[in-house]
């Protein structure tokens, strides 16, 4: 069973696509907002944050998850972060789709894909990974996957992956790697 939730949904609240009954699913501007019972008041002692991420729309008080989803036939279907897209050479491209593609390589299971700046192209993906892999074999398949912006500029091998205590790659210590000027 796929689970999808938030701190700030006071956890999963949607099951394989479909929200609990009392939770309302909605896209705006490409964005996945949700409302209903199970959402948190706000960020305590940030009301800035809280009126940035907690909006009131038709009489009812929305979550902005920052999420990038699609709903078809009342299924809820995330793609990605919207702060994880890059424009590169004027079209927008989402990491994470580019992550998926990359980790279906050999061995490429953990590896991570972030941005670096780009003075010809704006942003370019960057893939991180601990196992060498031929970049023209990472350009090759991202770009017969998701098009040619979304080939990755370099990857860059690590001994070591940067990982926060929950397990999860640290992104923001990938980013300083690939991108030491950020």
């Amino acid at each position: 069973m796929t689970t999808y939730g938030a701190s700030e949904t006071s956890g999963g609240c949607v099951y394989d696509g479909v929200p609990f009954d009392t939770v309302h699913a909605e896209v705006l501007d490409g964005e996945l907002q949700l409302t209903g019972p199970m959402l948190a008041e706000g960020y305590l002692g940030d009301d800035e944050r809280t009126a940035a991420v907690f909006t009131e729309r038709d009489g009812r008080r929305w979550y902005r998850t920052g999420d990038a989803a699609t709903i078809e036939d009342g299924r809820v279907r995330v793609s990605g972060r919207l702060d994880d897209v890059v424009v590169s050479g004027g079209e927008k491209v989402p990491l994470g789709a580019v992550e998926r593609v990359v980790r279906e390589l050999p061995g490429q299971d953990g590896a991570v894909v972030t941005r670096r700046a780009s003075g010809e192209w704006g942003e370019v993906p960057v893939v991180v990974t601990e196992r060498a892999v031929p970049l023209e074999v990472v350009r090759a398949r991202v770009g017969d996957a998701l098009g040619r912006a979304a080939r990755p500029a370099v990857v860059l091998v690590v001994d070591r992956m940067p990982m926060l205590p929950s397990g999860k790659p640290d992104r923001r210590a990938v980013r300083a790697l690939a991108d030491p000027d950020a």
